[in-house]
């Protein structure tokens, strides 16, 4: 996992120095993809659940009425994932 973390901070620095001087080949759509998952912190079903306190049922209801998101896929996870900030309004 540490190889990874030095990795993933490598090549966002060196993504980073290529925005800043303007050298880096980005496409609107990969730069949104980044932001998106740098921007939000995402959930498992069941950390949802937990983080609202509620019981899966009852979130599958909210969701199911339009009152919670509903859940994304990721490339590469089976789970759908929850953002955190998304369920936040909820609790507004």
């Amino acid at each position: 996992m540490q190889a990874l973390k030095k990795l993933i901070v490598r090549l966002l620095r060196d993504t980073a120095n290529k925005i800043e001087a303007d050298t880096c080949e980005l496409t609107s759509e990969e730069a949104m993809d980044i932001m998106s998952v740098l921007g939000h912190e995402m959930l498992s079903k069941e950390e949802a659940c937990s983080y609202l306190n509620m019981s899966r049922s009852k979130f599958d209801q909210l969701v199911g009425e339009g009152k919670l998101p509903k859940g994304r896929k990721r490339r590469g996870f089976k789970e759908l994932r929850f953002y955190k900030d998304e369920l936040d309004t909820y609790i507004k």
